[in-house]
């Protein structure tokens, strides 16, 4: 009875250890960045608030536009090659189509809050979580935007007819509702962009104001928008789902608390940015073309409509829940 009672003291005391340690390990981890300065705020900020708070127990280095190309960040998180990255739906909706429902042109989303509160509700959405888990990923945040704006060269468009022919770059679903009058659209990634402009490969770059800024299209174009308000390419930066679930409990909940904070420092950069590089385009003597209340009315008839409605009939073709997802957005009160 001795024996077993003290054999029973030492595994609990064994168990204990292991706990102690499990919480108090270090813990390496790499996230893979890319983009302007205010598009990698999220990542940075979240990096720099667990290296901050957890108490030496965990760090994440950062590591921008060196660990892997953009459109593989999905590939290699899944495989653990690292642990976390940002993943843009519209990069390979066929991996993610659910979730593309965030991308879908003039949602009612007004603010970047209301942004950043929508997306938390579809990632909890049953069939969501189910396509996170099938590349063995979780989604971390929401690495929020503003409203997508066109930024080009050549004659402003005066109309949304202005656009046909234009040879556009768009990775979200404002570049569907231009193509349906007549603009072409070219899949290029954020760094490829400006290069692409210079060479004659596209004609106009629709992406936030602080993108424009960042990636200096201004410098070869002759005009940009305001108040397009169509929406923005949905953004997540992602963990890798075995390295998450490994984590102890308190790293779980300073991932929540870094999440908030990085957020916070996200709209406050995007804001900052797009006013920083509004003296840029005086200087560049770029054209502003004021998107009209009437204009935009029109684009969400005639335009926001049929594409959400193909994005559902594209969801049902391969058993999707698609409507479930659009009525949750359109229906969500933040």
């Amino acid at each position: 009875m001795k024996a077993q009672l003290a054999k029973g003291i030492t595994a609990g005391a064994t168990m204990l250890m292991m706990v102690g340690t499990a919480s108090a390990q270090d813990i390496n981890w790499d996230l893979a960045l890319y983009g302007s300065p205010a598009f990698r705020v999220s990542g940075e900020k979240f990096a720099e608030y667990v290296n901050e708070n957890s108490g030496g127990n965990m760090k994440i280095t950062v590591h921008n536009g060196t660990l892997s190309p953009t459109r593989e960040v999905l590939d290699n998180v899944s495989i653990g090659a690292f642990e976390l990255g940002y993943v843009i739906s519209s990069y390979h909706p066929g991996k993610n189509p659910l979730l593309s429902v965030m991308d879908l042109p003039f949602l009612p989303l007004d603010t970047m809050e209301d942004r950043v509160a929508v997306a938390d509700m579809v990632y909890e959405n049953a069939a969501v979580k189910k396509e996170f888990a099938s590349w063995g990923i979780v989604p971390v945040m929401t690495v929020v935007q503003p409203n997508y704006e066109v930024m080009g060269k050549g004659t402003p468009p005066e109309d949304l007819e202005g656009f046909s022919g234009m040879r556009l770059k768009a990775t979200s679903g404002i570049g569907n509702a231009l193509a349906s009058y007549g603009a072409s659209l070219v899949n290029v990634s954020g760094p490829e962009q400006y290069n692409a402009l210079q060479t004659g490969v596209i004609d106009a770059v629709a992406a936030t104001p602080s993108a424009h800024g960042g990636y200096k299209l201004f410098e070869l174009s002759d005009w940009y928008t305001t108040g397009m308000a169509a929406g923005t390419a949905h953004v997540t930066l992602v963990g890798n789902e075995a390295a998450y679930a490994a984590l102890p409990d308190d790293m779980k909940a300073l991932f929540q608390d870094a999440k908030a904070y990085a957020t916070a420092e996200t709209i406050k950069a995007q804001n900052n940015a797009a006013e920083d590089y509004l003296p840029d385009l005086e200087k560049h003597g770029l054209t502003e073309v004021k998107i009209s209340d009437e204009t935009i009315a029109k684009l969400r008839d005639e335009a926001a409509k049929p594409v959400w409605d193909a994005y559902v009939a594209d969801m049902a073709a391969k058993g999707l829940p698609g409507q479930e997802l659009l009525d949750l957005v359109l229906n969500a009160k933040p």
